[in-house]
């Protein structure tokens, strides 16, 4: 059950923390550390709150496509599609998990908890069919990178600069356009029998999306640097930059060579320069923001 609930993939809630780090001296600062428990507690709740959702949100997913999963390669080893999780068990956990998500959201936030509902909807929405439309479905599974962060500032009662929510959604497009990008490679002329929206995605049409994605990210970071209020106006936070730009050009590497492609979040937590690239770019931000309070 656990397996089920994939907790690899919760590491993508994590996003609901970015506020707060872009959050400094508007509603905590280095001279005044009090307010940070009492936002800790908050982000603690909603993150847990996510990751319910995100485990209900996985076995809705699975219990929809248990009988298509048995004839994938890969997806048949699930624990649903492999009977190794009943289907009345299942669902029991996924109505439980999907309640105390919500709970959780509604208790930090009525407006959070309307966004946790949001989450689930999309979600359901994704699975019942949006995901084989072409383009929607990448733009649906971007959106619930959003909606995270915006969780999260919902919950400090922060509006952090729209730039975070651009480059965020850029971001997360690029993710989900390698993701796609390397399901085509690995599945190659089996691409429609897999998944039926993946054959529409063949072609230099993935290429292309994935250029353009990983463009937009880059662009959106770095205007973000320079024109977000909140951040140092002596430009400073220009020198994350080389590691968003390595992060960037690993994870098009990754995409184009390994076979683990098809899991973002197993790329991010697997591969040494990558996750060494995440941390010199949390230290490098976290270092500009203290050097400039």
């Amino acid at each position: 059950m656990l397996k089920a609930l994939r907790p690899q993939q919760w590491i993508k809630n994590t996003l609901v923390f970015l506020p707060f780090m872009f959050a400094i001296d508007q509603v905590w600062s280095l001279d005044n550390l009090d307010p940070v428990p009492e936002l800790m507690i908050k982000l603690l709740i909603v993150f847990a709150g996510f990751c319910a959702l995100s485990g209900a949100v996985y076995l809705f997913n699975d219990l929809s496509d248990r009988k298509a999963d048995k004839s994938h390669p890969v997806k048949k080893l699930r624990p649903i599609a492999s009977g190794a999780v009943s289907v009345p068990a299942a669902a029991v956990v996924m109505a439980a998990l999907a309640g105390a998500g919500l709970a959780a959201t509604f208790l930090v936030d009525l407006v959070l908890g309307g966004i946790g509902l949001l989450y689930l909807a999309i979600n359901v929405a994704y699975s019942m069919g949006v995901k084989r439309i072409v383009l929607v479905d990448i733009m649906v599974v971007a959106g619930g990178y959003v909606i995270r962060a915006v969780a999260g500032a919902v919950a400090i009662d922060v509006s952090p600069s729209p730039w975070l929510y651009a480059t965020t959604a850029a971001a997360a497009l690029f993710i989900v356009v390698g993701r796609r990008y390397a399901e085509v490679r690995l599945a190659g002329d089996d691409a429609s029998g897999q998944r039926s929206v993946l054959g529409k995605y063949a072609g230099p049409f993935i290429s292309q999306l994935l250029t353009i994605t990983a463009t937009a990210a880059w662009l959106s970071y770095t205007l973000y640097t320079v024109e977000a209020e909140n951040l140092p106006q002596n430009n400073t936070m220009l020198l994350t930059i080389p590691f968003v730009s390595f992060g960037l050009f690993r994870y098009l590497y990754l995409l184009n060579t390994s076979k683990e492609a098809e899991a973002p979040e197993q790329l991010i937590m697997r591969d040494a320069p990558l996750v060494l690239s995440i941390i010199g770019w949390i230290v490098a931000a976290v270092l500009v923001l203290i050097l400039n309070a």
